[in-house]
C-alpha cells in the first residue's frame, strides 16, 4: 500500500476499506517512520471522509496509533483522541475495552480521554459487555475489570447525565461527520 511509488491516499484508503491491513516493509527505523507517516496520512484521510462502513478500518487505525504511541514511535496524542472519538461514534459495545486501553496509553491520555466516549454504545450495553468479558475469565478479563471500574466511576461521577450533549460536543471538537447513519 505504501510502496516506492508516490503515495495515492485515495487508492490506499479504498484498499484499507476493502480489508487490507499493511505493515511496515521492514523493522528498520526509517521503514517504521515511513509507515507511521503513511498511516497518519491515511487516518486523517479516513477521518475526513468517514462512512458508515468504516468501523473496522477505524478500529485498526486506533489500535495501530495506540501501539505506536505506547512504544514511542509517535507522540500524536491529538490524532489518538480523534481516532477514539471516531471509533466511539460507531457505538459498538465491544469497542469499550479498546477505548479504555487507548485511554491508558500515556499519562496525558489517562487524563484527557473522557469515559463518555466508551458510553456512546449505551450505558447498559457497555456495562453488560464489560461484565461479560470479566466473567468469561478470558485473556481480556483483567483489562475488562479495570475498564468496568473506569466506566462505573465515570457513571458515579455523572458522565452519563447528558450523553447527547456530550456527543454533540465531541463530534464538533474532533471534526467528525459521517456520511449516513452509524
Amino acid at each position: 500500500m505504501n510502496g516506492e511509488a508516490p503515495v495515492d491516499l485515495a487508492h490506499d484508503l479504498e484498499r484499507l476499506r476493502a480489508g487490507e491491513r499493511p505493515t511496515a516493509r521492514s523493522t528498520s527505523v526509517d521503514a517504521r517512520k515511513e509507515f507511521t507517516q503513511w498511516r497518519t496520512a491515511i487516518a486523517h484521510a479516513l477521518l475526513a471522509d468517514l462512512r458508515p462502513g468504516d468501523h473496522t478500518p477505524m478500529v485498526w487505525l486506533l489500535e495501530q496509533e495506540r501501539a505506536d504511541i505506547a512504544s514511542g514511535n509517535t507522540t500524536d496524542v491529538e490524532l489518538l483522541y480523534r481516532l477514539i472519538a471516531a471509533t466511539a461514534r460507531f457505538a459498538q459495545p465491544e469497542d469499550a475495552l479498546l477505548i479504555w486501553r487507548a485511554a491508558q496509553t500515556t499519562d496525558e491520555t489517562r487524563i484527557g480521554v473522557d469515559v463518555e466516549q466508551a458510553l456512546r454504545a449505551g450505558t447498559e450495553a457497555v456495562l453488560r459487555r464489560l461484565e461479560w468479558l470479566v466473567t468469561s475469565n478470558g485473556a481480556q478479563a483483567k483489562d475488562a475489570q479495570a475498564a468496568l471500574a473506569w466506566v462505573r466511576e465515570g457513571i458515579t461521577n455523572g458522565a452519563a447525565s447528558d450523553l447527547p450533549a456530550y456527543f454533540a460536543w465531541s463530534d464538533e471538537r474532533f471534526g467528525l461527520h459521517i456520511s449516513g447513519p452509524t
